[in-house]
């Protein structure tokens, strides 16, 4: 019969904060999980966690994944708990995709009964320690905790091992449209990209995002374009990349006409030279 965890839900905030907090923590309980005894479980019987579910994984993902499986097996057992009649993953998530796309029949789990609170934190202490975070994953478990314990800003950047700044930048995501926070999860769009687009209106997020695929602009670009985007927005990208390319200290674009400033006479003098060059 697997040990079991004895649930949190009598702790205190304190206690979560000092033990979560810890950079060790998860390798810890990963430790202490691999000498319970294990069961093989369904693949049929286990969900996705359902706070992390949003944070969708590449299908580049998803796909190294399972050849990960198929070669070296699932190295650790997953940690999950009860829900229903079903399980939900709580540690291992990548490994359960793994799984799923080796066509495995059943994987080895610990299973825990550990309360929601806790379980949330667990999730997000493996994600704040893996190299490779999805930001959309972290972003959807500050927003539970702040709205089902009351979590501060403050709190979940001592947690999370980020400046305040970084956890409310990081929540302004979950303001996108859902098929931007697809994009941003499966990495199609980088966090600096969709952080500088996030206070615009849907529409304008569309249209940037849009500008941003069809130009590959870089992120400082994508913040130009924020601040600038309406009726000309191709006009203003186009002034960007203009400015970029050939140093103008002012590039003016219109439909059909450019205009080009320099701050001195040498530099306009050094870039007509450079038409001419091969």
């Amino acid at each position: 019969m697997s040990k079991k965890k004895s649930s949190s839900t009598t702790s205190h905030l304190p206690d979560l904060i000092k033990k979560f907090a810890r950079n060790d923590v998860i390798a810890e309980l990963e430790k202490e999980y691999q000498t319970y005894r294990s069961r093989d479980i369904p693949l049929s019987q286990i969900d996705d966690s359902p706070f992390v579910k949003r944070a969708i994984l590449s299908p580049e993902t998803i796909e190294n994944l399972g050849k990960s499986v198929k070669e070296k097996g699932i190295f650790s057992p997953l940690v999950v708990r009860p829900s229903g009649s079903h399980y939900e993953v709580i540690l291992g998530r990548k490994r359960y995709f793994g799984a799923k796309k080796a066509l495995l029949e059943t994987v080895p789990c610990v299973v825990c009964s550990v309360s929601d609170e806790e379980t949330l934190l667990m999730i997000l202490a493996d994600s704040r320690d893996q190299r490779d975070s999805n930001v959309v994953e972290m972003a959807l478990l500050y927003d539970e905790l702040i709205r089902r314990f009351s979590y501060s800003q403050k709190t979940l950047a001592d947690l999370s091992h980020q400046s305040r700044s970084q956890v409310t930048n990081s929540l302004r995501l979950l303001k996108l449209p859902d098929s931007v926070i697809r994009e941003v999860s499966k990495g199609k769009l980088s966090y600096g990209h969709a952080r500088a687009i996030a206070p615009l209106s849907e529409e304008e997020i569309f249209e940037a995002v849009r500008l941003i695929h069809k130009n590959h602009l870089s992120v400082r670009d994508t913040e130009l374009l924020a601040k600038t985007l309406g009726s000309n927005a191709q006009l203003d990208v186009d002034a960007i990349r203009l400015k970029e390319k050939i140093g103008a200290n002012k590039v003016t674009v219109g439909k059909k006409s450019i205009y080009l400033s320099f701050e001195t006479e040498q530099e306009k003098e050094d870039f007509i030279k450079s038409l001419w060059k091969e």
